[in-house]
């Protein structure tokens, strides 16, 4: 009997061990770096920059983000000169980045826009044509789908002769994993009355045509950086007349706000 008791508190002993974090975070000084693994399985890795009573900060790269202390499962200390990061805790599940407010998402649409035939609450579809990078990661990779809907459009003659358009992006699909984004595109075409049609193709003097009649702000807008030399015409606008976006047109989609995205630790 007394020996089932001993290696009954034994194998406690052991599991206790094994729940165990070192260094608790507690102990671990503001501006150490840090390998902070949550008890969802998420692991967030960056410099330790604040704590209080209930919550601790981790910054990565240009955002912060804070963690309640008792949803922390392990924490780490990640040493600059190691050659590879701490060894994962067996709940970590997935990193998590976050990608910061205000970067831009090189995008190819799926779905052509013309201001004659649009509807507002149309569908859009599109994919990224440049991947998104964090710390060596590649966060949202080629071909992660974005998603949204006209939220304004106005034909030709409707508004002073002036045809525009307007894409609320609200949805990134990347991994099998989709996110809630916010994003508008704007589009307004030349005030002009003269009949002198402007075929833009999108090369990087067209595209700065292109965005300097773009809607600004936070939203998304074609511009110069989308050049590539492209030898058809992506957007057909006359001076008084419609829009016509074509399938496979490249546009830049700027994000609203931050995005914490999933990577599956494999």
């Amino acid at each position: 009997m007394l020996k089932g008791i001993t290696i009954l508190t034994v194998a406690v002993a052991l599991a206790g061990a094994g729940c165990s974090r070192e260094p608790e975070v507690e102990k671990v000084a503001v501006g150490t770096d840090v390998q902070l693994t949550r008890q969802d399985g998420g692991v967030v890795q960056g410099t330790l920059t604040a704590k209080d009573e209930k919550t601790v900060q981790v910054k990565s790269g240009k955002s912060t983000k804070t963690v309640p202390k008792d949803q922390i499962a392990d924490v780490k200390v990640v040493a600059k000169d190691a050659p590879e990061p701490p060894k994962l805790p067996p709940v970590a599940k997935f990193r998590e980045f976050t990608v910061p407010e205000g970067t831009k998402l090189a995008v190819a649409l799926d779905t052509p826009l013309n201001t004659k035939t649009a509807t507002v609450e149309q569908p859009v579809e599109g994919r990224l044509t440049e991947a998104v990078t964090i710390d060596g990661t590649e966060v949202l990779p080629v071909g992660s789908k974005v998603r949204g809907n006209v939220s304004a459009v106005a034909p030709a003659g409707k508004v002073k002769g002036v045809a525009s358009i307007t894409v609320r992006f609200n949805r990134l699909t990347a991994r099998d994993e989709s996110y809630q984004i916010l994003s508008d595109f704007s589009l307004t075409a030349p005030s002009s009355k003269k009949k002198d049609a402007a075929k833009i193709g999108i090369g990087a003097a067209a595209g700065a045509v292109i965005g300097a009649i773009a809607g600004g702000g936070k939203g998304a807008a074609i511009g110069a950086a989308v050049g590539g030399g492209a030898g058809t015409g992506y957007v057909m606008m006359t001076a008084g007349e419609e829009i016509d976006i074509k399938q496979g047109a490249p546009i830049t989609v700027t994000l609203d706000r931050a995005l914490d995205v999933r990577i599956p630790i494999r």
